[in-house]
């Protein structure tokens, strides 16, 4: 694959994200707003909980198939799998498996209960495992990409050592301060 193609795969996957968590939290504060607003304002409500819902199931297609595409296809050779730490990979997919698509299902229930007049208590903890699973997903991520820069940074210099040995005299080291 064209390694353009694959950054262009990459950003959308990231701007899928962006939208599909940032609407999950409009989703989700909408319905908390709409627990406690008077009658009259149920229908504009229903109205904005209705488009934003479908603003996050378009992101999370997005964010999901592009996901996909990086999976299956990487610049050079192989998938995700067969590179060295692949252990990063599996543990962000069950976050977002049990994280963000749960509560995606259990946002778009909700929605649907408002729709049909039914106005429900949105609990505390949705909120709570939306943050969770956003922040897990985070901190996997960096630390995985830092672990890889590192390991990068070793390689680098284990070839660089390697030529030098092959050369026929290695340079002076730089003074020290």
């Amino acid at each position: 694959m064209d390694p353009k193609v694959y950054d262009w795969l990459k950003a959308g996957h990231l701007i899928g994200d962006f939208l599909w968590v940032g609407s999950m939290f409009a989703v989700y504060w909408l319905m908390r707003f709409h627990t406690h607003a008077p009658k009259e304002a149920h229908e504009k409500l229903i109205l904005q909980e209705r488009s934003m819902a479908m603003m996050m199931d378009v992101a999370a297609a997005l964010a999901i198939g592009t996901g996909i595409a990086l999976i299956l296809y990487r610049p050079g050779d192989g998938t995700i799998f067969s590179e060295k730490p692949a252990g990063w990979f599996h543990i962000k997919l069950t976050i977002i498996v049990l994280g963000l698509l749960s509560m995606h299902g259990m946002l778009r229930a909700k929605v649907k209960k408002f729709s049909n007049g039914e106005v429900p208590s949105m609990p505390q903890w949705h909120w709570t495992i939306i943050l969770s699973s956003v922040v897990a997903v985070l901190i996997v991520v960096f630390v995985v990409q830092g672990a890889m820069k590192r390991g990068a940074g070793e390689e680098a210099a284990k070839k660089a050592a390697a030529q030098l040995g092959a050369g026929s005299a290695a340079p002076a080291p730089p003074p020290s301060p």
